[in-house]
């Protein structure tokens, strides 16, 4: 733009399409129309109106074609723009009285849109209500507007031919050069910078903060922290702040001087329990908190455990009081047995405990155990929590609860829920985490997303920076899941390394890494072992009879993919 005259400066236009075939398409919105009836204005005084943003909108295309041919002069200087006006609350007969009343109008809208001199022609080109659905309901797109809208497209844009300038690789060159980074311009202002967010990398980065980084706690959870009872049960379906007031709770009781015991009941809830301690540890480390947290480690499977359990809390109390947080706390009629076991006797032994409980499992509350039921989704977005609705231990076994309505606006709906499927002639083994095939699929899924492009992103090791560009996805912020424990020598491991992916799969004494995600690999687990966790992107093996665990989705705050068997011939495969 250095070599751009003042004129070409300043061309502008509301709507740029860059397609494939057919150029460039250029549109101007005039949104005149919608109030008319209410305000009662005279007929003339519309016409009047009309014909002066037609006036206007001739003006910002003609300034917009400068513009455009100035960009592309040194790639494409004869590339075809097509320019069109869209006026979604104006029908064609209002346009037609404008342009039969005014010549002069009539000849410059056939210049613009480069039609013959016929001014018949000209309202069929113009983009009106009569195409477009109600305004009041934009979201109910009809057959019958499908069609019209087609028939003004081919009218408009495809009646002139397939665009012979137009090749793949002019195509990729203005994509990267009307969208990418070369776009970003910093824009003064008193807040700190707004990000842009211009690639799919960029808004899986983007939502992932905003369910995670961000949190707004819902009014229902801050009036059990405010309350603070002594004991507490919370209960409903996967992100929904569970693990979050417990963090909270544990907080404060580490303020008023007190030690927690973060406490887990069997080998579900080992992660849950180490991020919560490690979490706590960390803030005592910054803040210096009065309070001390400790990590104790039971297998309430074995009755003895329990009574160990009873045994060596009741030990720790102080002035006839402990404080216990217990995450991703044991499921099944025997282990709520030893659960309420371990609760009666607790309390007979520390009049005053103070325990806070969560499990997203209904039915195994102790009895007697003041519970609470949080159901509005807080961690994950949109796309992933209808995914998960779909689960079986929802809709078939009834084992979790329902989620309730936000009440409150998302932050995104997020990106989409892409799927893979484990079948053709290049697809190895019964089980999806052998494949070799899947491997690479999912490899070429998460190059798609740039992971790992720490070098060429801005900012990538500084969530906290004030660049305007987000920073890249890590390996780390990726959890491969399955229904079982892979192998080092699994066909989907093998698959990932071929293209240069860290991979590791998660043992024992990897707990503690995975939980805090220090490594910056992508962890390959039994997704049993990591509830209570969460990653941006997480990709789901799912069985064959097609079903994928809520326990395993439910781990994603923004990008979700799903491997199955297909499960119909027509359905077609997904990669990206």
């Amino acid at each position: 733009m250095s070599n751009a005259t003042s004129k070409t400066r300043q061309g502008d236009f509301d709507v740029l399409l860059i397609h494939r075939n057919y150029g460039f398409v250029v549109c101007e919105v005039k949104s005149f129309g919608d109030n008319a009836k209410e305000l009662n204005m005279p007929r003339q005084t519309i016409v009047n109106s009309i014909g002066k943003r037609l006036k206007e909108a001739i003006s910002q295309l003609d300034k917009a074609k400068t513009i455009l041919s100035h960009l592309v002069s040194d790639i494409a200087p004869a590339l075809r723009i097509t320019k069109t006006i869209v006026v979604p609350n104006i029908t064609a007969d209002q346009i037609q009285e404008v342009i039969s009343t005014d010549c002069e109008l009539a000849e410059d809208l056939c210049r613009c849109l480069g039609t013959t001199t016929d001014p018949a022609t000209i309202t069929g080109l113009c983009l009106c209500c009569d195409q477009l659905s109600d305004p009041k309901t934009p979201w109910d797109v009809s057959s019958h507007v499908l069609s019209e809208f087609g028939l003004w497209w081919q009218r408009r844009v495809t009646g002139a031919g397939p665009e012979k300038e137009m090749t793949l690789d002019l195509y990729k060159i203005l994509v990267a050069r009307f969208c990418g980074p070369a776009t970003t311009v910093t824009v003064p202002c008193t807040s700190p910078p707004r990000v842009s967010v211009k690639t799919m990398d960029q808004a899986v980065w983007c939502t992932g903060e905003c369910y995670t980084a961000l949190i707004t706690l819902f009014p229902e959870q801050v009036d059990l922290l405010n309350m603070a009872h002594p004991r507490l049960f919370m209960t409903g379906p996967p992100g929904t702040g569970k693990t979050v007031v417990l963090l909270l709770m544990a907080i404060e009781w580490l303020r008023w001087g007190h030690h927690v015991y973060i406490v887990s009941t069997w080998w579900r809830s080992r992660a849950a329990c180490s991020m919560l301690y490690q979490l706590l540890q960390r803030i005592m480390n910054m803040h210096e908190t009065p309070g001390k947290p400790h990590l104790l480690q039971y297998h309430f499977e074995d009755e003895k455990d329990v009574t160990r359990a009873v045994a060596e809390l009741s030990q720790k109390a102080i002035g006839g009081k402990v404080y216990v947080i217990a995450d991703e706390v044991v499921r099944g009629h025997m282990s709520a047995t030893r659960l309420q076991t371990f609760c009666d006797d607790l309390l007979k032994q520390v009049p005053c405990l103070h325990l806070w409980a969560a499990n997203c499992y209904d039915g195994h509350v102790p009895v007697g155990w003041p519970e609470e039921k949080l159901t509005r989704p807080l961690r994950s977005p949109p796309a992933v929590v209808r995914e998960i609705k779909k689960s079986r231990e929802i809709t078939a076994e009834n084992t979790v609860s329902k989620y309730s309505e936000r009440g409150v606006p998302d932050h995104t709906d997020g990106p989409p829920v892409r799927r893979l499927y484990h079948q053709g002639a290049h697809h190895s083994s019964s089980w999806l985490g052998d494949c070799v095939t899947c491997g690479r699929e999912v490899a070429s899924f998460l190059q798609g997303l740039r992971v790992g492009n720490a070098g060429n992103c801005a900012s990538s090791s500084c969530p906290n920076s004030t660049s305007a560009t987000p920073p890249c996805l890590q390996w780390r912020e990726v959890l491969v899941l399955c229904w079982e424990t892979a192998s080092d020598n699994a066909g989907m491991l093998e698959g990932l390394q071929e293209a240069g992916i860290p991979v590791r799969v998660m043992k024992d004494d990897d707990i503690d890494d995975v939980a805090m995600a220090r490594s910056d690999v992508v962890w390959v687990a039994d997704g049993r072992r990591v509830q209570g966790l969460e990653r941006k992107v997480i990709v789901c093996l799912g069985s064959n009879d097609l079903s994928v665990p809520l326990h395993n989705m439910s781990r994603c705050t923004s990008q979700l993919l799903i491997i199955t068997p297909e499960n119909d011939d027509s359905s077609p495969r997904e990669l990206s």
